[in-house]
């Protein structure tokens, strides 16, 4: 809910904000009521314990009669619905944000640059242990450097901005 005072200028009041909020709201039940069903099926098939993706190791293990042989795939499902939507607002945000620094009429190149980066870092990973190490070295130190100075930078540089257009107003 990190995101909720952001959404407030996109959803506007009244109608929409009742229909989106609806809307929201059903697809948290939904994701909510997923979860905790393919977790309950799981209790009764524990055998051990496993710090690596134990819930998927778990998952393979239950057995439901002849019809449900495997419940992975409902986790991965449910993972994969999650992954898209949290993809879909950050980069939503992302190009809304970029589109005010660079003052840029349309966003629909930008959609497009920024589907195309995601899709170049997506494939530069070849293996889970890869991902391991680049988060445990090197995503600590980038996102530090990212949060207290990038963005510092781009708000001094939107103060600044912000006070030429003042000072060009007043002359």
């Amino acid at each position: 809910m990190f995101i909720a005072p952001f959404l407030m200028p996109f959803l506007g009041s009244g109608k929409k904000l009742r229909k989106t909020s609806g809307i929201a709201l059903i697809v948290y039940f939904v994701y909510l009521l997923l979860g905790i069903i393919s977790l309950l099926f799981l209790i009764p098939s524990i055998t051990e314990v496993n710090s690596t993706l134990s819930i998927y190791i778990l998952s393979r293990r239950a057995n439901f009669g002849s019809f449900i042989q495997r419940i992975d795939a409902l986790f991965i499902l449910i993972w994969i619905m999650s992954i898209f939507n949290y993809l879909a607002i950050t980069t939503h945000f992302s190009l809304v944000s970029f589109k005010k620094i660079a003052n840029i009429k349309y966003e629909s190149g930008m959609a497009f640059c920024f589907a195309g980066i995601i899709y170049v870092i997506s494939l530069i990973p070849k293996s889970t242990s890869d991902l391991h190490l680049f988060n445990g070295t090197i995503y600590k130190y980038v996102s530090i450097i990212f949060v207290f100075f990038i963005t510092n930078f781009i708000l001094l540089w939107a103060y600044i901005k912000k006070k030429k257009a003042i000072k060009k107003g007043e002359s």
